[in-house]
């Protein structure tokens, strides 16, 4: 868990007071383990209206921020979170936290005369999940593609973690890089990862070659997790 902390600062003007300055601490990265419990904080200076005006946010990637808890306490969306705190100190728990429960959440606070509405940086949630070693499967090339003279082979690693897994691919005992296109590694809902990668050769070469092999490899493994295919074993 990383106990650095992140102050947001917003100007607040009243027609009346004139301007006050409001801060906003939340713990930037917090991550933890499946089933933990998971507590995040929010500090605000100075206190937010009558106690109780501070909401809570999730926000996951691609999406916008969803209320899930008004009024400190107050559930509004299904979650296994609850809020608690007054004043100028506030927490959002989340109990048995899940790899779903991993996103941005955002703690809003209101303060007198105006609100402060705060919806960037916030907390980020993340699920430490060591390293994973992603589970291979070569395809191989179709008979239509094979008739034409080309043979694309198609590798598919999923279930991996973190997002540096590279991919790469041997001809016999020989890397290959030409012919090669790798997407980029998608985050599944379940908090790992998956990458495809492909592999075009001439149909004479694929034929002939001895095995063809995918290799997904990261910085501090010292063997590539390997998934080969054999072209005398599959069938045209």
């Amino acid at each position: 868990m990383n106990h650095l902390t992140l102050l947001f600062w917003t100007v607040v003007c009243g027609s009346l007071t004139g301007c006050s300055q409001v801060t906003v601490t939340q713990t930037p990265v917090v991550s933890f383990t499946p089933g933990s419990t998971v507590t995040l904080t929010c500090k605000t200076n100075p206190a937010v209206l009558v106690n109780t005006y501070i909401f809570w946010y999730q926000q996951k990637p691609g999406e916008v921020p969803k209320l899930i808890i008004k009024l400190v306490n107050q559930l509004v969306s299904p979650t296994p979170a609850r809020g608690s705190g007054s004043s100028t100190d506030f927490s959002l728990t989340i109990n048995g936290a899940q790899r779903e429960d991993a996103a941005v959440y955002h703690c809003q606070s209101a303060h007198y005369p105006n609100s402060v509405w705060v919806h960037r940086g916030g907390t980020k949630l993340i699920v430490d999940l060591g390293v994973v070693q992603p589970t291979l499967s070569v395809l191989p090339p179709s008979r239509v593609e094979l008739e034409q003279g080309s043979a694309t082979l198609v590798c598919v690693a999923s279930g991996g973690f973190p997002s540096d897994w590279k991919l790469g691919w041997k001809v016999g005992s020989s890397s290959r890089s030409g012919g090669v296109s790798d997407s980029l590694g998608v985050l599944g809902k379940d908090g790992h990862y998956s990458w495809i990668s492909t592999l075009t050769l001439p149909a004479d070469q694929w034929r002939k070659a001895g095995s063809v092999s995918c290799e997904a490899s990261k910085n501090g493994q010292t063997q590539p997790v390997t998934q080969t295919l054999n072209p005398g074993e599959c069938s045209e």
